[in-house]
């Protein structure tokens, strides 16, 4: 279902099952299911939902939302959104038959803080979520104040940047480290230092999976909040301490992706040939990979029409190459 929603959405604030004394609609927008997953790192609980509920909209008092579900094993749909009493929801739909429509199933629906930041009026809608994601870094509640981090990184602009540092600073142990990612996903060169710290403890928990996932794709150059090319190749230093650091395969199989296929850049080259002989195997893919990008040697590159199984000796090959020669060039440091 999610390669197959409609091309315009509605984004708006919601809260269940109670009315919100000020809600807005934010826009028509263009997106997909990458887009939600973006302000959605986090898992979703696995509880029931119920099937329609009442929203309040700016400028009505009430609206009907469906829940589609187009087939498949589950009756009553995925167990993926809790909708409760008194909690607060942005949900995206669109309007069917007169009726408004979650776009999914599971990703239509995300927590938000229930405070509201500054009606902007005309400004476009990355500009108001943020005014009110920020709002929300202020709420009573933890929960909401971590739902708000993560819409923030989720939105990636570079105007969030000082709130997310404040948060860094002062906020607890799990609201500083969401703040990492979220700042990371702006493009911030200035968190890899905590990135490496924080992935040096390993990465199969959240937010470090979170963090980790996002070092392959996140716009390190801060060209602009929408593109996900490493662009800047003053992260190649702290790139290289955090896979020299780094016990989670997650972390290393991301970073030799982002040295070797985003930067190319040839200070990578001994790292990445250190890691032809990494314990993971997709990892040892990447450097070899990376070490074709950056040197263009016949050794470490693999055929047109490779298959899984060559891997392994051409990584041998590559080694080969590394051992009786590539390492004495001199390498520009990193």
């Amino acid at each position: 279902m999610c390669e197959t929603w409609p091309k315009k959405h509605l984004w708006f604030f919601a809260g269940t099952f109670s009315p919100l004394q000020e809600t807005r609609t934010i826009g028509s927008v263009s997106t997909n299911s990458s887009a939600l997953r973006n302000l959605a790192p986090e898992s979703h609980p696995l509880r029931k939902y119920k099937l329609i509920v009442g929203i309040a909209e700016r400028g009505q008092t009430e609206a009907l939302l469906r829940f589609a579900y187009y087939g498949g094993p589950f009756a009553d749909g995925h167990d993926c959104i809790d909708f409760r009493p008194e909690t607060y929801w942005i949900v995206f739909a669109v309007q069917r038959d007169g009726r408004m429509e979650m776009v999914d199933d599971c990703e239509g629906a995300l927590t938000v803080s229930a405070l509201l930041g500054p009606d902007l009026g005309n400004a476009d809608w990355p500009a108001q979520m943020e005014a009110d994601f920020v709002a929300g870094l202020n709420d009573e509640d933890s929960a909401a104040r971590l739902a708000s981090i993560q819409r923030l990184g989720g939105l990636k602009l570079l105007s969030s940047r000082d709130a997310l540092h404040r948060v860094i600073e002062t906020g607890n142990d799990a609201e500083s480290k969401w703040a990492v990612y979220g700042a990371l996903r702006t493009g911030d060169l200035t968190v890899l230092p905590r990135v490496r710290r924080l992935l040096a403890n390993g990465d199969r928990e959240l937010p470090e999976f979170a963090i980790a996932m996002e070092l392959q794709d996140i716009d390190f150059g801060g060209i602009a909040a929408c593109c996900r090319a490493i662009t800047d190749s003053s992260a190649v230093a702290d790139l290289i301490a955090i896979l020299e650091s780094a016990p989670g395969e997650l972390t290393r199989t991301r970073v030799l992706f982002a040295l070797g296929e985003r930067l190319k850049d040839p200070r990578a080259v001994p790292s990445l040939a250190a890691h032809l002989s990494d314990p993971d195997p997709q990892a040892r893919y990447y450097a070899l990979v990376g070490l074709k990008n950056i040197t263009h040697e016949d050794a470490c590159t693999l055929s047109r029409d490779w298959q899984q199984q060559d891997i392994e000796p051409q990584v041998s090959r590559c080694k080969n190459w590394w051992e009786q020669g590539g390492k004495f060039r001199n390498w520009p440091q990193s």
